[in-house]
């Protein structure tokens, strides 16, 4: 017993190191690494960029990254490796010229290298945490530098991931370094609770119908035990496994519930603000839940993330034109393992008519 709490008190004293540390490192790292920032050129940049404006925002990002402007460099390279969803812009180019726009300049053609390898070769400590993140031999380390420097969105992927493959003492370093309430602590929960047929989806069910003091509540779920499956696996995987083959629909006990939360919460805002733009009274309710499901349910709707948080604050990212258009833009082209649309026009319909033809004038713009 001596020796467990000697290793738990051991283990807190770390983690409270880590985090008293943080906010210090932050600026520290910051204060010449995002050099630029305050330029009126850049924030008129991110203005235009927030207004799903690709055509002028990334042509002015590029100059500026050009130029020198390093927090134009960082933000430059995040936003192509984070685009879930390509504008008509950036859809209509080349390689060659999505090279030319979005990497260095100190490459030629298709051998750019990124703007996060050129800073970070400049010893720029934020490029070189955010590069190191996107090594596929990521760990807890990268994980706790990322919350370091205040990207706390990009590291979201990497704690799934980590979570999924690291020790019980790693998930528990990883709740520690999430914020009390954290969309992403179900996944956690159900990776610290392997009880039979309790999975992310069934976490977050809980999450969303009992809210974030849903496991010290120690819920029950309300519904029978078929809706209760349905609707966990809806949650977890949304539309990811095909459209036909989910089994919720309007009937299910958690439907309403699910839709109010959809519409409601601060994670899933560009689908309520998409809904609500499209559709009218009771139809939002039914345009929620179908893009929730195309989006690819719970774990990928809370991926819908600013590209450099130091730059463009969540919140002020979750509400902007361009959430909605690359949200928009992600329901309209998602594609089937096969490469076949994730679901047709007539389908679509019958789910949801409002955002149907909403999704069907943008399919025919791209045409």
């Amino acid at each position: 017993m001596q020796k467990s709490i000697s290793q738990g008190s051991i283990y807190l004293i770390r983690v409270c190191l880590y985090m008293c540390l943080a906010v210090s490192l932050m600026h520290s790292a910051q204060a010449g690494d995002l050099s630029g920032e305050d330029d009126p050129a850049l924030q008129a940049a991110i203005e235009l960029w927030l207004q799903d404006n690709d055509a002028d925002s990334l042509a002015q990002f590029a100059a500026l990254a050009s130029a020198g402007n390093k927090a134009a460099r960082l933000l430059l390279a995040r936003i192509e490796a984070t685009d879930q969803a390509a504008s008509d812009f950036v859809n209509s180019l080349s390689r060659k010229q999505r090279m030319e726009l979005f990497r260095s300049d100190s490459g030629a053609g298709l051998f750019r290298p990124s703007w996060l390898k050129t800073e970070k070769l400049a010893g720029n400590k934020v490029a070189a945490v955010l590069l190191e993140s996107s090594n596929t031999s990521v760990n807890v380390p990268a994980i706790r530098e990322l919350y370091q420097i205040g990207e706390q969105q990009a590291a979201y992927d990497l704690i799934r991931e980590v979570a999924g493959v690291g020790s019980p003492q790693d998930r528990e370093e990883l709740a520690s370094l999430l914020a009390p309430g954290a969309e992403l602590m179900p996944y956690l929960r159900a990776l610290n609770n392997p009880v039979s047929g309790f999975t992310p989806g069934h976490a977050a069910l809980q999450t969303i119908i009992g809210g974030a003091k849903a496991a010290q509540s120690g819920i029950i779920f309300p519904g029978p035990e078929d809706d209760t499956t349905a609707a966990a696996d809806f949650v977890e995987f949304g539309y990811q496994n095909g459209v036909e083959a989910s089994r919720f629909d309007a009937l299910n006990s958690y439907y309403a519930e699910l839709a109010k939360w959809i519409d409601t919460a601060a994670a899933t805002a560009p689908i309520a603000t998409l809904c609500r733009r499209v559709c009218t009274g009771e139809a939002v309710k039914s345009c929620v839940v179908t893009a929730f499901g195309l989006a690819g349910g719970y774990y990928k709707v809370i991926k819908f993330d600013s590209p450099l948080e130091a730059l463009i604050e969540q919140s002020r990212y979750v509400t902007s034109d361009r959430a909605v258009g690359m949200l928009l833009r992600r329901i309209s082209f998602v594609k089937t393992a096969a490469g076949t649309p994730m679901i047709a026009d007539a389908d679509l319909g019958e789910r949801t008519a409002c955002l149907a033809k909403t999704v069907a004038e943008i399919r025919a713009q791209r045409n």
